[in-house]
Formats: C-alpha cells, structure tokens, sequence
C-alpha cells in the first residue's frame, strides 16, 4: 500500500514536472528589459518584459497546452492581449500584441463586427480554440500603453494571482545572469513624534562604500532617537544586457536578527497602489528615487511580504549592528553592513569671531574637547552650488579650516568665494547636530517657496530660501485665539522647517506665518493654504477658493486618516489662465484618484480648456484627462499630489500621413490596409471615441496605437469596390479640437 502510494506520488509530480516544462514565449530574444516586482506607476510590474530591439512580428509561442480563455483589446493598457488557461491549472498572458494568428485575427474580427467596436474583451468558453505548446498564437507588437516595442509576459495561478516567472527554473535558465545586485545608497526614515535622525526628524540617506564585489558598508554611524525605519536603494544586473532591474529577495538583519523579509514570487491584484507602502513614497515623491523600505507599514497586506516582517525599529540606547543581504532571482548575492548608536545629539552653541587676516574664529562653548569634525564650505557666487569637502581628519592638512584649540576652529579665505560653513563635530561628549554658519552678512530680504510636507506619522510646515539666510526664523500662527512662535529646524543649507505637526494641530491653526526677526524689524512670508480633513470610510467634499474649486474625496482615497489641501503657488509658466494652486498631499500613498473641478468664472469657452499639471521634472504643462459636464465647470483626477493649471489648446491634431493618397489609384491586392498617422501638440488624441472613418458613406470600426500615432481599422477591404472609393477621416483631440479631410482614390 506503501508502496502503490510512493509510486503514485511519483507519477503526479513527474506529470506536474513536465506540465510545468514551459516554453520560452517567442523567438524575439531571451533578453529581459524589465522584471517581475518592479516599480510601476501606481502598481506593480507582474511580468517579464521581453526585448524585441524595436520590431515588430516575431513569433509568439502557447507556453504550454491549454486553451485560449480571453482575448482583449483596447488602445491603452496591455493593447491587444491573448490570455491562455493550462492544463496544470496556471494561466499565461501575452500583451502588446500586433496581431492574432490568422484564425485567432479572423475570430477578433468577428467579434469587433457584431459587437460594433473595435475594443473588445470577450471570454472564450473552454474548448474552443484550444492550443498546443509551441503553437504561434501571434506576433509581437507595440499596442497599448508603452514605452516601445516589446512582449509583456505573464503567468498567474488558478485563481488569477500573479506568479513571477522566473520562478519556473526552464525559464530562468534562458537568462545568463553572474552578476550581483548594486546596492547604492540607504535611508533612514524617523518614524514617530519625537524620533530623529543625526539629531532631525527627517528622513536622511547616505552613500555605501563598495568593500567587495558582494560587500558594501555604511562608513558612518549613524546616531538615532526614537522610532525609525530604514530603505535602500539597489538595482541588478544580468550578464550582457544593457538595463538595471529590481531584485529578488531582501532581508534585514539587526543584531542578528531577521526584522523584515520580502521576495518578489506572487502577488495580487488588489490594491495595486500597495507598492507605495512598500517603496518609500516620501523619497519617490520627492527625488524620483526608488527605496526598498525595509520595515513593515501598518496598511500593507502584500503577499510579498514575510509573515515574520515586523514595523519601524525600536532599540534601546547603545550601539547596533545592521545586515542587509540581496539576492537576484539566480541567487547572487549581496551584503550590505552598517551600525547605528541610540542616543541624542549635542546641540552646539557658539560665538563667531573675525580674523584679522580675513577668516572667522568659531568657539563652541558646550563641549569640552574636539575630537574629530567634519566641514564643507559652500561657494559665495552660486547659491545652489554643492559643498566642497574641507576634512577628513583634524590630523590631516585640510583647505580652508583648521583647530585652533579644544573648543575652536577657524576659517579662512571666506571673503571671497565662500559664505556658508556645514559643520558636525566628534567631542569627547559625542556627536553634535550639524550646522550651518553663515560667514557672511545678513540677507536684506527674504524670498523663497513654501511647501507642505505630510505624511500618515506628523506634517511639517517647509520653507525654501532661494539665498541661505543663516537665521532660523519661526513658525508664526493663532490656535484658538492664542498667538504661537515656534523656532524652525534648517534641515538642510535652503530648507527650513517646522518642528513636526500632528495632522490636527495643523487643521486648527490660522493666520500661519514664516517670520523672520533681523534686527529691530521682522519679515513675514504668509501660507496661504486652506484644508480638510478625511478619513478612508467616509465619502467627503469641500469647496476652496471661494467655490472655484470642488475637491471629492470617495471612500478609500486613502490609507488613514489625511489632510488634503489646497496651497496657492507661482510658476514662471504663464500659461494657465487662472493662478495656479497645489492639492495635496505630497508625501502621501493615494489609494484612489482624488477628484477635484474647477469652476471658470469668467467668459472664458470650456470646450478648448484642458486641466493640466506642472511637470517639474521637464518645468512644463502636461495635460489631464479633462470631462466638461456643465456649461463652465471641467474635471479631473490626480494620483499623487500635484500642482494645477488651467490652460487652452485652440489647434486642431494634425494628420501626418494618410494612404491611400487622394486621387492615387492602386491595385486591389497592394492595398492591404490604410495607413493613418495622426499628432496632437498638446491634449493629446481623444483615441477613445474621437475618431472616425467612413468608406464609400460606410462607418469602419477603429482604434489607435498609442506609441506610433497610428490609427487602427478593422477590415478595409470588406469595404472597397473596383473603380472610384472615397473616404471620410475625422479626429478630435482631447479639448475639442477638430480635424477633418476628405479624398478619393481609385482601385483597378
């Protein structure tokens, strides 16, 4: 019986083995551009995108027997999409297709004639179109929303979850992969009221030095109060390929301990925006750098995650010791080592005095004795320039800045082309904050940008100087009839901020002011915010701006409890025909878009207006999906925190390129298909319903190619006579605007 039952299971796995045997999907290359795990716009990516070196047509392969399930097609998204049920129970996609084999294309056709549109997504009933491995089931494309040719590839299990390919041994073979992920940069991230980093309560990184191909190291200790998390920043490689990927697997150690474990091998498809609780948001956000966050968040549900994963850091004072070990789906590996020290920082104080040979003498009157520092001196002439190191050791010769005795330290040459001094100092009673001195006189005015900066632990209140002042100014505000000052934190040489704020302090406050005391005089930078406060289980809605703009918030926009706001904001973009404003948050995860709309108040047509965001990246407007409902009111959505404009685009697309050319004549076998090529300069096409085509007064079911501008048809000739056709080509752009031409052409 024993023995029946051994064999038996024997029998299954071997079956299950040589299911599980899967093909590699084309024969367009085995070279990978993007991996399972990696970081998409408000998702994850769950597939492997393979290379096809911008070309079309190569040869896509059923990885297994099975069936044909589902076919999809639509103009953004996965374009046209095939998706196969295996006989092991997984199910396999292949998107961005070109087209169907013949029967497959023929089928699609039908499909798009009787249910007259060209979008489609049709379930197939088992058994119908039924494939065998190696079957071509079409050919690689570039429809739907991407960046350029290539077949994005997938394999889910039973119930629809997504499974990471490589996981399949056949398949990750196909890759030559001897290289070990490159970490390059960690963060420490405060994670409660009172935690601070090196003596702060921001989030600050710091660069790794390579020990060994596989060992890096954090050179600094890093000094902690509170709570905190920890993220890293790394990428891979594989053998002769030209792309960084993500990686595999993470686990952190602290004291030998595992704290937190993620390996990208299954997700699912809820909550996609999931990756920004997993991907540092505040850091992505801001620098568009990618963060694994190496603790769990409070909202995550990732099966990514390890069940053992636990949240922010808590140690109590003293030294620790950290290890971070990557792997790459092959198993190379990489380590990352590092300390940090619980404990506060030495807040310095100091008197400045002039060198009569042109440098500053600064006496630190807190501490006992200098052990160690370290200095940079930024340039006088450009305000934005980076800090020119000044130190390594106070044994060491250094430009620029020398110990004078135990408490001092003196600067020299600071006449001329230098203004601001950073400086952390190594004392026999610790470490101190850093500072930052300016050698200089006091700036006469005050100009810079305000932001906010909020998070589901505290908000801060954000100044940026545009001319380092070297005063601390203070937050100004009233709070239940009381006046407030509170001293502001330079978090670094431009930015100031307030210490951290609950949510609900903020909400409460008014009358907010920057101030800056100089003398006898004080200079004041108002905020000009209005904000609500929302929670996920609540459906929520108010009007700023004196009802210019509705701000509509549904259930589960947001992971927690959030503060939206409206800040009023310049752009030297002059564009927008009403002043610009930011909604925010903009250190917050959205879980759903936020809806807002703008009420044009003026004369002003809504037909040609188009909501659009600041681009900061390009310093450039870019348009919005734009719905005009009512006679002066336009809407629209974000996902992310965003500044708005309202803009007009009065041009009309423009037509590239069309054949068959008017009055051109052809022969019936060399007129495949009509070729259409079509550009809007600003809006963008409307490839949803603003196009259209009729033939010989006939109305032909179209999309549109996103990546080539092109238009799509659906069986040209069904609708071609011998003799004299003529066509009707309409298209409108996303603000109205119209383009229309007419022709005729002949067919012998």
């Amino acid at each position: 019986m024993i023995r029946n039952t051994l064999y038996i299971i024997f029998i299954i796995n071997f079956v299950i083995a040589k299911e599980l045997d899967y093909l590699w999907p084309t024969n367009g290359s085995n070279t990978v551009t993007a991996f399972f795990g990696e970081a998409r716009p408000h998702r994850y990516h769950v597939g492997l995108d393979v290379r096809t070196y911008g070309i079309n047509g190569f040869d896509v392969y059923a990885i297994s027997d099975g069936y044909i399930y589902r076919i999809k097609i639509s103009t953004d998204s996965y374009g046209s999409a095939i998706y196969l049920k295996h006989n092991d129970g997984n199910i396999s996609v292949y998107a961005h297709l070109s087209k169907f084999n013949p029967t497959i294309q023929n089928i699609v056709e039908n499909l798009q004639i009787q249910q007259n549109s060209y979008l489609i997504d049709h379930l197939i009933e088992p058994g119908l179109i039924n494939v065998s491995k190696g079957d071509i089931i079409g050919y690689t494309g570039d429809t739907g929303g991407l960046s350029g040719p290539h077949l994005h590839f997938e394999i889910r299990d039973e119930i629809n979850r997504p499974i990471n390919p490589l996981n399949f041994s056949n398949l990750k073979n196909t890759l030559i992969d001897n290289i070990k992920p490159t970490p390059t940069s960690i963060a420490f991230i405060p994670k409660g009221e009172n935690a601070k980093i090196e003596g702060l309560p921001f989030i600050k990184e710091y660069t790794l030095e390579k020990l060994s191909p596989n060992k890096f190291q954090l050179n600094d200790t890093i000094n902690i109060t509170g709570d905190f998390g920890m993220a890293i920043n790394v990428f891979d490689e594989v053998d002769k390929q030209p792309f960084k990927f993500g990686i595999y697997s993470i686990e952190l150690l602290i004291d030998d301990t595992l704290h937190y474990g993620v390996k990208y091998d299954k997700t699912s498809f809820n909550q996609p925006n999931q990756i920004y609780l997993e991907r540092n948001y505040n850091i992505l956000s801001k620098k568009d750098k990618e963060y694994y966050q190496l603790f769990k968040d409070r909202f995550q549900n990732n099966t990514f995650i390890n069940k053992e994963s636990k949240g922010p850091i808590q140690k109590e004072k003293g030294a620790h010791d950290f290890k971070i070990i990557i792997k790459d789906i092959n198993q190379n590996q990489s380590e990352v080592i590092g300390n940090f020290k619980v404990n506060d920082l030495i807040k310095l104080k100091y008197d400045i005095f002039e060198l009569l040979n042109g440098g500053w003498k600064i006496e630190f009157k807190n501490i006992n004795k200098i052990i160690d520092f370290e200095a940079s001196i930024y340039k006088k002439s450009n305000d934005s320039s980076s800090p020119i190191a000044c130190y390594k050791k106070v044994n060491e010769r250094q430009p620029y800045i020398e110990m004078v005795d135990d408490k001092s330290i003196a600067v020299y040459n600071t006449s001329k082309p230098f203004n601001v001094l950073k400086i952390q100092l190594e004392t026999d009673m610790g470490k101190s904050e850093e500072k930052y001195i300016l050698l200089d006189n006091l700036p006469i005015e005050i100009q810079g940008k305000v932001a906010i900066e909020h998070s589901y632990d505290n908000l801060f209140i954000n100044f940026e100087e545009y001319k380092f002042s070297g005063i601390k100014p203070v937050l100004s505000y009233r709070k239940n009839g009381k006046l407030y000052n509170e001293p502001m934190v330079r978090r670094d040489k431009n930015n100031l901020s307030s210490k951290s704020l609950s949510i609900i302090d903020f909400i409460d406050m008014e009358d907010i002011n920057i101030k800056y005391n100089i003398g006898d005089y004080s200079l004041f930078k108002k905020i000009d915010v209005e904000k609500m406060l929302t929670s996920p289980n609540q459906f929520s809605q108010k009007s700023f701006r004196d009802g210019q703009v509705l701000i509509t918030h549904e259930k589960n926009t947001f992971f927690d409890t959030t503060l939206i706001y409206l800040l009023n904001t310049n752009i030297n973009d002059k564009k927008s025909i009403i002043s610009p404003f930011y909604i925010g948050p903009s250190s917050v995860p959205f879980n759903e878009p936020l809806k807002f709309s703008v009420n044009i108040f003026n004369n002003q047509k809504v037909d040609n207006l188009v909501l659009s965001y600041y681009n900061n990246k390009k310093d450039e407007w870019a348009p919005l999906k734009t719905e005009r409902k009512e006679s002066k009111i336009i809407s629209s959505e974000i996902q992310e925190g965003a500044t708005i404009g309202v803009l007009i685009d009065d041009n009309a697309p423009k037509i590239n390129n069309i054949i068959p050319r008017n009055n051109a004549t052809y022969d019936l076998s060399s007129l495949n298909e009509f070729e259409i090529f079509v550009k809007d300069d600003f809006s963008g096409i409307n490839h949803e319903s603003g196009i259209k085509l009729k033939v010989n007064d006939k109305n032909l079911l179209t999309g549109f190619n996103l990546y080539q501008d092109k238009v799509l048809i659906t069986r040209v000739k069904d609708h071609l006579k011998i003799g004299e056709n003529n066509y009707h080509f309409i298209i409108w752009d996303n603000a109205n605007n119209k383009k229309e031409v007419k022709g005729k052409f002949f067919i012998k």
